[in-house]
């Protein structure tokens, strides 16, 4: 029996909603052998799809605890033995690496030796990154031995080299060095621009991570969901509800479960004031019992701002749905009323309590030494994000579709932040915490060159500035021979020298 034929009799016969357990007891009834053994191949390229796909590390216990890993295993056992790369993911989560790699490079061989077999990224992705993630130690640089013997795209040696440092990184800093740096010099490795969007996503740094899954048209390695949800987080951070909204409905389209986004929708909705659509969504969401505790809070913040708040009493000592105590304590001061259902009768409610909680830079004068480059980075977006004038102009921070400009990438390194004013004049800034670095003006003018060189637009200009603690005079003295820079020191304010 071919392949195709066991699998149209496989679509025929199994539902997309049955449950993998459900069509593995199904086949373990079948006598026919040739069937069996081609719906059984299916069956396993399914369970692996499902414990693999859609995120980035296996947890220390993950290949004990999921009772699918071991189906897996079982199914693999009754599976011929040239089944070589399912049989090397089972050794693998059975923690035997030399069997693993052992059938590993027999299931390459077998593929990648033909002549029309190219090694691109996708193929990397599955074959090696989505089953075996982490790898044991030393699997990267493996997977990059084997890999050279094959024909490859350019830069695909390179990206497993990535893919092992990545996994060896220690913090999140490390990993944006590792991850921007390969797309500086591979810049068509869409999957990098997804895992460098998942590594700002987790440092709470919204631009860059939209800027990153904005280059990102199909995802290769998360989940489409997934994909939509951070993205719509992210613009919720940064207040862009239009685009909050439409990535949540995206959320919901391509995973009508996914969890949390139906409440975030309407919470997305009550902050456009679009009450009566919120309550329509958050009225499911109780229905159906999901993404609780939060849609029911939520529902009683859209029944507040609706003028319902007889309704919202009744939905509160009903006590089917736990309410948070800040609320029932709001609640319990309102008036004994419902106001008429009526769109001029809507009324707003004060946001002294939102959804998710949220750290937020203060906008305050720092008096001292920051302790490093990045609190000193965060404090000054925070205060260019807000339309604070710094270093005697109002400035905004450069974004484009698929570019922001904070730790912006060009060819020569990382500038800190990359600003523009209303004219369209762009303004490198670099941010030392302290005197101890004597590049900082060679720095600044190599990239004022390279700008000058490559970007600017006739008519527009770019300044440099370098803004630190305790500036030596020598980095003065360069700095007031350059038209182009401004040096600024940090204190009780912002001061030009």
């Amino acid at each position: 029996m071919t392949y195709e034929e066991a699998m149209e009799y496989y679509q025929k016969h199994y539902p997309e909603d049955m449950p993998l357990l459900d069509i593995v007891a199904e086949i373990n009834k079948i006598n026919e052998k040739e069937l069996e053994k081609g719906l059984r191949h299916i069956v396993c390229d399914n369970i692996l799809y499902v414990i693999s796909r859609g995120f980035i590390t296996y947890g220390n216990d993950y290949f004990e605890k999921d009772i699918l890993v071991e189906e897996f295993r079982k199914n693999v056992e009754k599976l011929p033995d040239n089944n070589y790369y399912f049989r090397a993911v089972s050794y693998y989560f059975s923690n035997d690496y030399k069997k693993s790699m052992l059938y590993l490079k027999k299931a390459m061989n077998k593929v990648f030796s033909s002549k029309d077999a190219i090694v691109d990224e996708m193929t990397i992705i599955d074959w090696f990154f989505e089953p075996f993630k982490q790898g044991y130690e030393g699997f990267w640089n493996d997977i990059c031995i084997e890999v050279s013997k094959y024909i490859t795209i350019p830069g695909i040696v390179e990206y497993c080299k990535l893919l092992g440092r990545f996994y060896s990184c220690k913090t999140n800093e490390e990993l944006v060095d590792e991850l921007s740096g390969f797309i500086q010099k591979y810049p068509g490795f869409k999957s990098v621009q997804e895992l460098l969007g998942n590594t700002y996503y987790a440092m709470n740094l919204w631009k860059n991570a939209l800027a990153c899954f904005e280059n990102v048209e199909t995802s290769m390695i998360f989940l489409e969901e997934d994909m939509h949800f951070m993205m719509a987080w992210s613009y919720g951070k940064c207040k862009d509800r239009q685009n909050e909204e439409k990535h949540y409905r995206l959320c919901l389209e391509a995973c009508p479960d996914a969890v949390n986004a139906m409440n975030n929708l309407a919470y997305c909705l009550y902050l456009q004031k679009r009450y009566l659509e919120a309550k329509e969504i958050l009225d499911k969401c109780l229905k159906n019992k999901r993404d609780l505790p939060y849609s029911a809070n939520n529902y009683v913040r859209v029944l507040i701002a609706l003028g319902r708040n007889v309704d919202a009493k009744n939905f509160i000592k009903d006590k089917q749905f736990k309410v948070s105590k800040m609320l029932r304590d709001k609640v319990e001061k309102l008036h004994n009323h419902n106001a008429r259902l009526k769109k001029q009768d809507i009324i707003d409610i004060e946001e002294d309590e939102i959804s998710e909680t949220e750290s937020r830079t203060k906008l305050t004068v720092k008096r001292e030494q920051f302790s490093s480059e990045k609190i000193l980075e965060d404090e000054l977006t925070a205060r260019i994000e807000a339309g604070i004038e710094v270093f005697g102009v109002k400035l905004k921070v450069y974004r484009r579709h698929g570019e922001y400009g904070r730790q912006y990438r060009i060819p020569i390194g990382r500038l800190d932040l990359l600003c523009e004013d209303d004219k369209g004049n762009l303004y490198i800034i670099e941010l030392k915490k302290d005197s101890g670095y004597d590049d900082a003006y060679n720095q600044t003018a190599g990239y004022l060159d390279w700008f000058e060189k490559n970007i600017i637009s006739e008519g527009k200009k770019v300044y440099g500035i370098i803004c630190l603690n305790s500036p030596s005079q020598e980095l003065i003295d360069k700095v007031h021979k350059d038209k182009r820079m401004k040096l600024f020191e940090y204190q009780v304010s912002y001061t030009e020298l």
